[in-house]
């Protein structure tokens, strides 16, 4: 019968066990009876205990409702149990009851069971805190789920303690109780020590040292509670001591007390106390003992018992135990045997503690045999076990020895007796800890005789010899052999067999053909007997590969028998390796691995890698080993960066092989390991240092350098870190150099270099140090302050300028000082400058320009100064250098002093009975006037009848004094006063009062200065009786403007410089007459200044100037306008002292156009004539491509550094190649800067490449296409006939370049043809005109350079300026020339002498045509030669192409000639000879591209490199119609042409027309006179005479006009030695 088990949704619970046990179950509510089932053993599970015992019947009994399957408190149960007949199976989810809260005792074993139900359960686990248990050793979770925990420990165990179940479906219950841990109480040990009398007084003291509270404390009187009657007090001191006193001591007090002490956990008294005790030495077998176990303190009831070994007595032990008292206990034994040793233990106990006691017996037994030794027999290289085991007490000592007789000796005689020495644990022998000997592998030199001997003192001890006999089978001595053989010789296989005699000896092939020469002729065998055997050997003659393989030697005797292989190889050298190739290559190492096939892996020992640098020697490195673990190979210790060829060898016994293919490898590059050498450092500048090394050793560079990084820093400055700043190239071919600018003047650097490839930099070269030139202080010094000390007294102090920007040692200070005056009236300076008669009749004083001292103290007094006057101050600070730069002005004043006298004084009659005195004021009022004092005095002859003095105010100059006598004589003076005192007295003047009053004027004349457009009133204040008539007068002439005020005075308004001039004022009537004069000056805008060039570099230009008229007022400063073609313009203040000026930092080969203004009070002049001034420098040139290019197979290295800049540095390149037969350019880089090297790889070798590079500068760009041959694979130079397809002709009329400038020609041409027939209707009358006017005009202008030349001074600008270049002002310093004149400047042109004509021959480097370039700037030399000057036009002077030098607007501007009338011959003498040297080269061209066939190498390239060059530049340029002029080198000061050297050229005519394309002409330059003879070729002195400027420039116009074939410009002699040419203006 079986049921189905139950579902899941149906909740089965548990009942409680009964006798039977009682089960019930409900569903929804109702109950459910089960029959009695019985349930055989083994089906209950151990993690319910709620399941049924098993072999019990069970009934189902009531237990109430259990919700039902997803409610609250699922409890779902399964249990199965089984029959033999029935099987029922209720199922459950995991539940766990409610876990009631546990005390634990601390010190105690803690149990937790889990009440858990439900079935099946897979799995219960215990928690606390969150940690899964166990945590610890205390702690074990056993399988049934409890937890056991012990020792309890309080401060770790108590807690909550969760239990959690979880069955195989996944589900789980949990529940967690919580224990609590109490502590035992335990209490100090009390006692009392000394005796107690009776009557005395008596207390002991119980203290509970640990426990949990709550505490109780009682004492105890011999086991039970005291007694009241015993008059014995307890008192409770606290919760843990307590006291128990006896205040009076009697009989009935004796006893033992007790203290004990009780809480939740457990109960203390006083623990026991055993008394030592030990058994007697010495015992033995037989004899007696016995000892006492005494407690001597615990309180009752006491336990005593005994323990041997740990353990009860056993009964065959035969000991006595018996109880003395209640506190000691007897143990005894009659008679001792071996089995009584061990350790006795005391075991007393109470209710407190368990204490316990042990002590050792020993019995001493004396040694005897368990295991006796025995004689033994082995065979060779087996084990044999040699037994020796005894006993007794103590354990015995077994020593083993051995005979040192000879062991075969000894067998041989049987004797046992002789000297033995003890055996000793080593290889093969084995002392065993339970005294055998065991011996291993035992061979002959283990036999002998042998002694086991056991002691333990007690006695004499045993012992036994025994003998070991070896029985020695055949066996082998040495090992398996390989024998190798060549192929052809006798291989001989030997064998050493060793053992017992008689040996039989046979060799086999392969273990089983016996070889013996009746079988085989070639084989033969040999047996020798040895001492330990025989010696066995086969020989075979004539070995073949077939004979390699297995022999074996076989040997048998009466014990046994052995084999032993011996392999014979028949060799042959090796193959070579193949397939060899790098699997990994680094800097210092390289791995390569190859392939070997072999026949037999014996075939090679080992394999040889040899490897060699490119032309060095070889080495190797050998494999040993198994070959087939040695494939590959990594060689080590290489040089980085290196080219280096491997090759593989097998060597075996045969021999080695051949070398494999070799394979070339080249190492990886590292950084570089050494520094640059001969690092340099020196000063350029005060800005800029030039640094220059030399590349690092060729050893150490470890790679292509690319570059190198320079480092920097101030010396001075604690920072060890430098700014480093990159410079490509590897610097070959000279080192490297740097140029550091924007540095710190007079300053001192330190300075590294690194060199860096494309791995990363290396180490840093030696620091060296450098300072900075000295240079000018770039701020002024600081707190500049003057003060006034007394009325011609100033001091001026001040600081030094800030330490960093002194900018070198300074040497000292320049301190300017100027008086600061009005210019209005007396005291002007440019009053006196117009006319220093003037300025001496109104006793004006000179101007003070003020003065410049030197100084190196800081502070400096100025004296001598004019009194109450401004000075401006400024100060500077100068090195060795220069000065720096200027404080901006201090002003301060001198003191106050008395004045001077008036200026002057004059009385008149104004009436019959007064007289008017006028005066004005001092020119030197030395401070403030406060007052004037007129002085009276009446003399009457010589007597002096009144003296008076009248004080006036400072603004009156006039007094009219009335009352006076007639026909007496009054004299008057006059004084100023200041705060100071009274001045000077003026002149004394004198009059006498009478009734004719003449015409008179009282006021004064003079200087009057008013400013431009401003007004001024001339006084005229006039006196007489009757009225004065009054007229004003200029230059002598009545005045027709002006107004005139009642008072006289005229007044003009308006002022312009036209009104300057002298003013009279003249009046009259019946008594006389009388005038005054003035001289009105109006001050305007100074003139233009005359700006001029002294001298011009790549990047500066040097300016002097002359100021025009200052207008009557002081010059304050000029404005210095400039700007770069294109450019904006710029402006510059320069002080009003400075004449000159040098403009720096200008880009090179620039035109630069530059104007000067000067300016005062009234206003700003006009602009001086602007003029164009070309820096030095022109576009860049072009190498040779020898020196530029350096094929190689697959690249090719750009030596940029040998381009010529042309004296301006080049910004960029531009590069590109294309393969010859292509098209296409490929860019390589449109903005490469400037380096030594470059190089193009990727390239093709034995290839055919053009290559086009444009160098570009600030002055333009030139380009240049090469073309080169790389190199072959192997580096070796191209075949001959690659050269040959380098090109493929071309018809002329493809090439776009030669047909449209030939059409233009053609045109051109048959233009030229009619206009020359519209000539030739002229009058010939005219052109004879025009040839007298032109040699007319050019005496006329030699003759005004003469006139120059002679009548220039000092200071003064030639009068024919206006018809010369500022900026072509040379002269030479020579006899009769002033050598202090520093207004003109002298420099030396050098040109090749001439062998005829007295032209210069074009320089060298130019006579090879270039073609037209793609110049950025095209025309910027011919532009910057255009003025803006006026021409003379002329209708009767057809030459002034070639006669009027002296005006610019006769230059040649783009091949054009600007004269409206240029001479018509001489442009068609041009035009023929272009033409037909054009017409030369296309036909000549048209012949060599049809029959040239293929290409040649030029001559200037070297044999190494393979080239062709083609070139392009944009300042050398021929255009069919435009440029005839050849811009020819010019002069080292200045960088343009002027007007008045202009350089005029025409093409060559010579004996080929093709000559004349590819030659320019050399300038035509104003007076060139060698300074010696001209050689001829012979040497000797040419019959032609020489001709002077004048006379060679007519005899070539002549020559031109008439058509001749001129050898102006013949080819110079190439022995002609250097002559110098001097341009004079």
């Amino acid at each position: 019968m079986s049921m189905t088990p139950c579902q899941p949704s149906i909740p089965v619970a548990t009942g409680q066990l009964g006798n039977p046990p009682a089960w019930t179950s409900s569903i929804s509510g109702s109950s459910l009876f089960l029959h009695s089932l019985s349930c055989p053993m083994g089906t209950s599970d151990q993690f319910y205990p709620e399941v049924p015992p098993i072999g019990m019947m069970l009934r189902v009994l009531r237990m109430g409702n259990i919700p039902l399957a997803g409610q609250e408190d699922p409890r779902l149960v399964q249990w199965c149990i089984d029959t033999i007949t029935t099987s029922v199976c209720l199922t459950g989810l995991p539940y766990i009851r409610l876990i009631p809260k546990v005390t634990a005792v601390a010190g105690e074993t803690l149990q937790l069971k889990c009440p858990v139900a439900g079935y099946p359960i897979e799995e219960i686990k215990w928690e606390r805190s969150g940690r899964e248990l166990p945590d610890d050793l205390r702690q074990k979770v056993q399988s049934d789920g409890t937890l056991v925990i012990t020792p309890v420990q309080k401060s770790t165990d108590a807690g909550v303690y969760t239990c959690s179940a979880r069955n195989k479906q996944g589900h789980s219950a949990r529940r967690s109780g919580e224990v609590a841990v109490i502590v035992p109480p335990k209490l100090s040990p009390f006692n009392s020590d000394r005796t107690q009398h009776v009557g005395e007084r008596a207390s002991l003291t119980c203290s509970v040292t640990k426990g949990d509270l709550p505490l109780t404390i009682t004492w105890l009187k011999d086991g039970r509670a005291l007694d009241p009657a015993q008059r014995i007090s307890v008192s409770q001191v606290d919760q843990f001591n307590s006291i128990l006193l006896i205040e009076s001591l009697s009989p009935d007090h004796n006893g033992n007390y007790s203290c004990v002490a009780r809480n939740l956990a457990a109960e203390a008294t006083l623990p026991p106390i055993i008394e030592p005790f030990s058994f007697q030495d010495g015992l033995s077998e037989g004899m007696r003992t016995r000892t006492v176990c005494g407690v001597s303190r615990g309180d009752p009831p006491l336990a005593i018992a005994w323990l041997k070994d740990g353990g009860s007595f056993s009964p065959s032990l035969a000991v006595n135990v018996s109880t003395l008292d209640s506190y000691s206990s007897l143990l005894s034994i009659s008679s001792l045997a071996s089995i009584h040793s061990g350790d006795y233990t005391c075991v007393a106990s109470n209710p407190a503690a368990e204490v316990r006691y042990t002590a050792k017996l020993q019995v001493k037994v004396p040694p005897r045999w368990i295991v006796e030794p025995t004689d033994a027999n082995v065979e060779r290289n087996r084990h044999v076990m040699l037994h020796c085991q005894a006993q007794g007490v103590p354990q015995p000592t077994i020593t083993r020895v051995q005979s040192v007789e000879s062991n075969v000796m000894s067998v041989c005689s049987g004797s046992k007796s002789g000297e033995y020495e003890e055996l000793r644990e080593r290889m093969y022998t084995k002392l065993l800890n339970n005294g055998s000997l065991l011996l291993q592998n035992v061979k002959e030199d283990r036999e002998g005789f042998y002694l086991c001997q056991a002691s333990n003192g007690i006695g004499s001890g045993i012992g036994k010899v025994v003998q070991v006999k070896v029985n020695s089978s055949p066996y082998f001595s040495a090992q398996s052999r390989i024998v190798t053989v060549k192929k052809g010789d006798t291989g001989t296989l030997q064998c050493d067999v060793s053992g017992d005699k008689p040996i039989n000896v046979v060799w086999l092939r392969g273990g089983k053909v016996e070889l013996n020469p009746a079988s085989n002729y070639r084989v033969s065998v040999k047996q020798e007997s040895t001492p330990d055997g025989v010696n066995a050997e086969l020989q075979i003659a004539g070995a073949e590969a077939s004979d390699s393989g297995s022999y074996f030697c076989k040997a048998s005797n009466l014990y046994g028998a052995d084999q032993q292989m011996v392999q014979l190889m028949v060799q042959e050298p090796p193959k070579s390796p193949t397939n060899v190739e790098s699997v990994m290559i680094s800097s210092r190492s390289v791995k390569i691995q190859w392939q070997h096939q072999l026949m037999d892996s014996n075939e090679v020992n080992k394999y040889i890698v040899q490897f060699r640098e490119n032309d060095g020697s070889w080495q190797h490195q050998e494999l040993l080993g198994t070959p087939l673990q040695h494939t590959a190979a990594l060689v080590e210790d290489l040089k980085p960066a290196t080219r280096y060829v491997f090759r593989v060898l097998a060597e075996g016994p045969a021999g080695r092989s051949a070398p494999s293919v070799e394979l070339a490898v080249k190492t990886d590059p590292q950084r570089p390991a050494g520094p640059p050498l001969n690092l340099s450092v020196r000063p350029v500048s005060s800005t800029e240092l030039l640094v220059t090394w030399t590349p690092p050793l060729s050893e150490l560079r470890h790679g292509d350098v690319q570059g190198y990084n320079i480092g920097y820093r101030e010396t001075s400055s604690g920072s060890l870190s430098y700014n480093f700043t990159s410079v490509a190239g590897d610097g070959e071919e000279g080192g490297g150099e740097l140029l550091l600018g924007g540095l710190h003047k007079f300053t001192r650097y330190t300075v590294v270099v690194q060199a860096f490839n494309q791995v990363g930099p290396g180490p840093l070269s030696e620091p060296s140090t450098a300072q900075t030139m000295e240079d000018v202080p770039s701020m002024p010094p600081e707190d500049v302050r003057c003060v006034g000390l007394t009325s011609q007294t100033i001091q001026v102090s001040w600081q030094p300028p800030p330490t960093s920007h002194c900018n070198g040692m300074l040497q000292g200070y320049k301190m300017h000082y100027e008086a600061l005056l009005d210019d209005q009236w007396p005291g002007v300076d440019e009053g006196c400058k117009l006319s220093s008669v003037l300025c001496s009749m109104f006793h004006v004083p000179g101007v003070d320009e003020g003065d410049t001292r030197k100084t190196t103290a800081l502070t400096a007094l100025l004296t001598s100064l004019r009194k109450f006057t401004n000075y401006s101050v400024q100060v500077l600070a100068f090195t060795r250098v220069g000065d720096g730069v200027v404080t901006k002005p201090v002003v301060c004043t001198t003191e106050e002093d008395v004045p001077g006298a008036p200026a002057e004084i004059k009385v008149v009659v104004s009436s019959s009975q007064s007289l008017l005195v006028s005066w004005l004021p001092p020119n030197d009022p030395n401070g403030v006037l406060t007052k004037y004092n007129l002085y009276t005095r009446i003399v009457d002859g010589r007597d002096e009848l009144n003296h008076a003095k009248r004080n006036l105010p400072s603004q009156h100059t006039s007094y009219e004094s009335k009352g006076l006598q007639q026909h007496v004589e009054y004299q008057f003076w006059v004084t100023a006063s200041t705060r100071v005192g009274e001045g000077h007295s003026s002149r004394v003047v004198a009059q006498v009062p009478t009734s004719r009053v003449a015409a008179r004027i009282s006021s004064f004349g003079g200087p009057v200065v008013r400013p431009w457009r401003g007004a001024v009133a001339l006084p005229c204040l006039v006196v007489g009786i009757p009225a004065p008539r009054r007229e004003w007068l200029r230059r002598d002439q009545p005045m027709r403007g002006g107004q005139v005020s009642e008072t006289g005075e005229l007044v003009l308004s308006g002022l312009q410089q036209s009104d300057s001039g002298n003013y009279t004022c003249q009046v009259d009537n019946s008594h006389g007459s009388d005038r005054i004069h003035h001289t009105l000056i109006v001050q305007v805008p100074p003139a233009a200044p005359v700006l001029y060039v002294t001298s011009a570099t790549s990047s500066s230009i040097l300016l002097h100037w002359k100021a025009g008229d200052s207008g009557a007022a002081p010059i304050s400063g000029f404005l210095l306008n400039y700007r770069r073609t294109l450019g904006n313009l710029q402006e510059l203040h320069l002080p009003r002292r400075t004449s000159s000026y040098e403009l720096k930092s200008l880009q090179c080969g620039s035109t630069y156009h530059l104007f000067l203004t000067a300016r005062n009070k009234i206003g700003t002049s006009a602009a001086s004539p602007t003029l164009s001034v070309r820096t030095q420098g022109q576009s860049p040139g072009l190498p040779q491509a020898a020196s530029l290019l350096s094929p190689n197979s697959t690249s090719v290295i750009l030596r940029l550094h040998v381009w010529p800049d042309n004296g301006c540095p080049l910004t960029y390149f531009v590069v590109q190649y294309r393969p010859i037969h292509t098209q296409h350019w490929t860019l390589v880089s449109n903005a490469l800067k400037p380096q030594r090297r470059f190089t193009i790889s990727n390239l093709t070798p034995a290839s055919v490449y053009q290559i086009k590079v444009e160098a570009n500068n600030i002055a333009g760009s030139s380009t240049a296409e090469f073309t080169f041959v790389t190199l072959t694979k192997d580096g070796d130079p191209p075949p001959p006939e690659l050269m040959k397809r380098g090109h493929t002709a071309q018809a002329f009329y493809s090439d776009v370049r030669v047909i449209v400038p030939l059409l233009v020609a053609v045109l051109a041409l048959l233009g030229a043809v009619a206009a020359a027939g519209f000539w030739q209707a002229q009058p010939h009358k005219e052109t004879l005109d025009n040839q007298q006017n032109a040699e007319a005009q050019r005496e006329r202008y030699y003759a005004t350079i003469h006139k120059v030349a002679l009548q220039a001074g000092n200071d003064k600008i030639p009068e024919t300026s206006e018809d010369i270049s500022p900026y072509a002002t040379f002269q030479l310093a020579g006899p009769g020339v002033d050598p202090n004149n520093t207004l003109l400047h002298s420099f030396m042109y050098h040109e090749q002498a001439m062998t005829e004509g007295c032209a210069s021959p074009p320089p060298a480097g130019v006579q090879q045509y270039n073609p037209p370039s793609t110049s950025k700037h095209p025309s910027r030399r011919r532009s910057s030669r255009k003025t803006d000057v006026d021409t003379d036009e002329s209708d009767s002077d057809p030459d002034q192409l070639t006669s009027s030098r002296t005006e610019s607007s006769n230059q040649l501007d783009m091949g054009k000639l600007k004269h409206k009338d240029p001479p018509f011959f001489l442009f068609m003498e041009i035009l023929s000879v272009v033409f037909s040297s054009f017409l030369a080269d296309i036909s000549e061209q048209l012949e060599d591209n049809l029959a040239q066939s293929r290409v040649k190498v030029p001559q200037p390239c070297e044999s190494s490199i393979y080239c062709i060059g083609r070139f392009k530049h944009n300042t050398y340029e021929i255009d069919l119609f435009s440029d005839f002029i050849y811009h020819g080198a010019h002069s080292s000061t200045s960088s343009d042409i002027s007007p008045m050297s202009e350089q005029k050229s025409l093409p060559r005519r010579g004996r080929s027309s093709r000559a004349s394309l590819r030659t320019l002409l050399p300038p035509l330059s104003i007076a060139e006179t060698t300074f010696g003879l001209q050689q001829s070729e012979s040497g000797e002195t040419p019959d032609r005479p020489e001709l002077s400027e004048a006379e060679c420039d007519i005899d070539t116009l002549k020559k031109l006009k008439l058509g001749l074939r001129s050898s102006l410009w013949s080819r110079p002699n190439t022995n002609s030695h250097q002559s110098d040419y001097s341009i004079a203006v």
